[in-house]
């Protein structure tokens, strides 16, 4: 290796370097997140966006979504059974498919839900892991629910809480 090599490579490091400790300096800390705000970002944000805004034309919003009135337990179970079909969010159709995130622990999931009923929703009633273990077993198959209809009709499998 040459001298020039050597001092190309040096300078590209230390670039690297850099830019690593610029981007982390400018991202928020753990301590600066809400509460479940990590796993949403961990898991969610990037089809869903930071804000739960969407990303259209594939991934619908959160973010003022009709579908959060359905309650925590319906959005846990699109969390677990993921969704596939056409759906409609906010008067948009949308076509996209989001895979089911049963890998996720029942604590992630309540903590993301969580989040997104604190940010979002109006919930009574904020879901917590023991919830999302006893609606895990109604996602068991390994199709993601079809749409809303398919959403409805695990509602009403759904033991109260």
């Amino acid at each position: 290796m040459t001298i020039r090599n050597l001092a190309r490579y040096c300078r590209r490091g230390a670039l690297l370097a850099g830019t690593a400790l610029l981007l982390g300096a400018c991202a928020p800390s753990s301590d600066e997140l809400a509460e479940g705000q990590e796993p949403y970002l961990r898991f969610c944000a990037s089809c869903h966006g930071n804000d739960g805004g969407g990303k259209a034309p594939a991934f619908p919003p959160i973010a003022g979504s009709e579908w959060l009135e359905l309650g925590p337990d319906a959005i846990a179970l699109v969390v677990l059974g993921g969704m596939s079909g056409e759906i409609e969010v906010a008067g948009r159709t949308y076509r996209g498919y989001m895979p089911p995130m049963r890998q996720l622990s029942d604590d992630d999931i309540a903590g993301l839900l969580g989040y997104i009923g604190r940010e979002w929703a109006s919930w009574e009633r904020l879901p917590d892991s023991a919830r999302v273990a006893e609606l895990r077993p109604l996602t068991d198959d390994s199709r993601a629910t079809a749409g809303r209809e398919g959403l409805e009709a695990l509602l009403e499998q759904v033991p109260a809480p």
